[in-house]
């Protein structure tokens, strides 16, 4: 691929990926057998949450009932394609106690989709990434420069993500004990992360359907709606900073695990690099390992999206590439 293809082949895969994701059940209507087992709903269920509740889901079943590491939700407003994100299956079936034996299939593929892309699922496969490029791409034709966050509040946000995703699959597990299983409290802590989400908000319009935006029900359910806002507040954000929402996510907490290890890698080769910063200005992320790093051949961070912007915008020759196992898919 020519470096400055990549950004142009980038879009492309977001858009297609964002039909697939959100209207695929307009494309095949009619559910598809998953070659892994099917994982029953145990209790609770989203299935039986009123209208005037946070994890109210509108429309129908998903198309396949699979997972994804990347914000599929089972909050778009036909089912969606795929079940749901990789979080959301931990959480509810650490909730459900499901049996490791028929969880295992569901947590293999998962694994083997991240190890084999990790965060690129960020940067070209999520509705919510796409959604905050194409916001980056307004603000642009206005004329109008991006923020940038301190150093401060990048590493605030690099810590919080982690919090936030440990912290849900905590909650998920103590709910299931009699202390806190008590009605109200497993009800209102059920799949606590998709309740603070933008996706539970923003999907369900792009489908013609209203979210449940307000529930009251109690203390607990006040705090999540007002915490639920504020994390859409975050995702609106993103039309002035870059993928604010992807430095707060946790799923892409999740995934950033597989960065360093995984089979696509960022590559630099130091003697040829003339730090003329090229890489850090251009990346939506504000990564600076790939800027600072002169002696690790690898400088895949953790933060890394891997979008490609710094290497179709080096302006050295060979000096960065992104590989898949080893091997270059495009260079600078």
């Amino acid at each position: 691929m020519k470096p400055r293809k990549v950004t142009l082949v980038r879009r492309l895969v977001q858009l297609a990926f964002f039909i697939l994701l959100l209207y695929g059940a307009f494309i095949f209507p009619h559910p598809l057998e998953a070659p892994i087992p099917s994982i029953e709903p145990g209790t609770p269920r989203t299935s039986q949450y009123p209208r005037d509740r946070i994890l109210w889901v509108s429309g129908k079943e998903c198309v396949i009932d699979m997972y994804l590491p990347v914000l599929a939700c089972r909050f778009i407003a036909q089912g969606g394609t795929f079940k749901s994100c990789s979080l959301h299956v931990l959480s509810e079936n650490i909730t459900w106690k499901t049996s490791i034996k028929l969880l295992l299939p569901h947590l293999a593929f998962l694994a083997v989709l991240s190890f084999l892309f990790a965060r690129m699922w960020c940067g070209w496969a999520c509705p919510l990434g796409a959604m905050q490029d194409a916001m980056g791409w307004i603000r642009r034709q206005f004329g109008a420069g991006p923020w940038h966050l301190a150093q401060g509040w990048d590493r605030f946000f690099r810590v919080l993500r982690h919090v936030l995703l440990w912290l849900s699959l905590a909650i998920s597990a103590l709910i299931t004990l009699p202390l806190f299983g008590r009605t109200g409290v497993n009800d209102a802590l059920f799949l606590i992360y998709c309740q603070l989400c933008p996706s539970r908000l923003v999907y369900p319009p792009l489908g013609g359907v209203n979210p449940c935006w307000t529930d009251f029900t109690n203390g607990i359910t006040t705090t999540l709606t007002f915490l639920g806002w504020f994390c859409l507040g975050v995702f609106a954000l993103g039309f002035m900073v870059p993928r604010l929402w992807c430095r707060f996510c946790a799923v892409g907490a999740l995934l950033s695990y597989f960065n360093r290890g995984g089979l696509v890698t960022l590559e630099k080769q130091a003697g040829k690099c003339t730090s003329c910063g090229t890489c850090r200005r251009v990346c939506p992320v504000e990564v600076q390992r790939v800027y600072r790093d002169r002696t690790n051949p690898i400088v895949t961070d953790t933060q890394c999206t891997l979008c490609g912007r710094c290497v179709e915008s080096c302006p050295e020759e060979g000096c960065l590439s992104m590989c898949l196992a080893g091997r270059s898919i495009v260079e600078s």
